[in-house]
């Protein structure tokens, strides 16, 4: 049966994650590339955020995670990856920290780049970082956290920065639908104001 090599350098670091997706797997070892630096270049929808992706950089270096995966599981990394359509397939050369080095290993990049980086949710960040934190070097962790960490700051303060939009608001800041909430607040109104008349006239 034929065998290929992934490299892996975002959610599927984590081999947990890969499993839920990826039904057989084998892990090899933590490796890196050559020429790339990771960028967040893509929202997710399910992800809820920006997720991670290999961008030439021609001193930049990346370090994850690599498999070695049967060949009949590539239809189950191609949908989770969302290839071809949002990531495509490109082979790349690997390093391990033993020395070895993988000629043509398989690895996903972003077929359509934002022209600015997209911040990632929590949830994401923290799968990244478990698979980083269990396989790649303490340097490598803590500039992706640092990294991780100021993308987070500049979407806090871009949120802060956003103007309010133009629609009326309610109670506690809460936008009104067509006007139906005072509409309603009148007509409970009337109707309070008739049981008093009622009452004063039974009275």
């Amino acid at each position: 049966m034929d065998a290929v090599y992934y490299f892996a350098y975002g959610s599927c670091m984590s081999p947990e994650d890969l499993a839920r997706d990826v039904e057989e797997f084998e892990l090899v070892g933590p490796a890196l590339v050559r020429g790339y630096r990771l960028a967040f270049t893509r929202y997710s929808r399910a992800r809820r955020g920006g997720v991670a992706d290999l961008v030439p950089d021609e001193g930049g270096v990346v370090e994850g995670v690599l498999y070695r995966l049967p060949a009949e599981q590539l239809p189950a990394l191609d949908e989770r990856e969302g290839a071809p359509e949002h990531y495509r397939r490109e082979h790349v050369r690997v390093e391990t920290a033993d020395g070895n080095v993988y000629d043509d290993v398989l690895t996903y990049v972003v077929v359509d780049k934002a022209p600015e980086e997209v911040p990632p949710h929590a949830d994401y960040v923290q799968t990244i970082l478990r698979g980083a934190e269990a396989y790649l070097s303490r340097p490598y962790v803590e500039q992706l956290r640092e990294t991780l960490r100021q993308m987070a700051q500049r979407k806090i303060q871009a949120e802060r920065e956003q103007p309010k939009g133009d629609r009326p608001q309610g109670e506690r800041g809460r936008p009104r639908r067509d006007g139906a909430r005072p509409q309603r607040r009148r007509r409970a109104s009337r109707r309070r104001r008739s049981v008093i008349v009622l009452r004063r006239l039974v009275g």
